[in-house]
């Protein structure tokens, strides 16, 4: 059997591994509750804007037709995953027919609903629009329990947004053992300039 080529590997059907120094929730122990927005946040955005999903994209890239990912799960438009396993023509008519890039951006903001919600209602501390599309290209890629258990979110609810950039960067390896993945790498390392600096490279 032919293993994946780790490095091809940039959207969202691979996650990364938890880093070593990162504290893991014991098995079967609930998250933490999610608690209501604060009135002064209650403006922060709550979904990914276009030019996040455009962002996403650059590292997701976009495919009109079903295709089968690296990992060998059936997928479209900007790393949707359609089901497990290799595509088998039990798809949506839809997918069999191909979509436009309008509508793989709705399915992209669908999967990042969960991961938007968490940051909304997990971060306390203000977030500009780059910032909060920043921590959702992160979030999607890791999954939103993993998310809301990080120690990233623990840090930048104490205000230190410092850290983020340092944090992400964290979160860059796949794989058993454990090694970088260069397009994970990349992707961290513009996520992070996308927090710090609100640019969309």
């Amino acid at each position: 059997m032919t293993e994946p080529i780790y490095d091809e590997l940039e959207g969202s059907n691979l996650h990364p591994v938890r880093p070593e120094d990162e504290e893991e929730p014991a098995e079967g122990e609930p998250l933490p509750e999610e608690e209501p927005p604060d009135d002064d946040l209650a403006a922060q955005p709550t979904a990914l804007s276009r030019r996040g999903a455009d962002f996403i994209t650059r590292f997701e890239g976009f495919r009109a037709q079903l295709y089968n990912d690296p990992v060998g799960h059936c997928t479209i438009g900007i790393g949707h995953l359609v089901h497990h396993g290799p595509c088998n023509g039990t798809e949506p008519d839809e997918f069999k027919r191909g979509i436009t890039r309008d509508r793989a951006f709705q399915l992209l903001l669908q999967d990042t609903a969960e991961v938007a919600a968490a940051v909304h209602r997990r971060v306390r501390v203000p977030l500009t629009q780059p910032r909060f599309d920043a921590l959702c290209s992160w979030g999607i890629n890791c999954g939103a329990d993993v998310f809301r258990t990080s120690t990233l979110v623990r840090l930048l609810n104490t205000g230190d947004h410092a850290s983020v950039p340092g944090q992400l960067a964290r979160w860059d390896k796949a794989g058993s053992p454990p090694r970088p993945v260069a397009g994970l790498t990349r992707r961290r390392r513009a996520e992070g300039r996308l927090y710090a600096e609100g640019i969309y490279e």
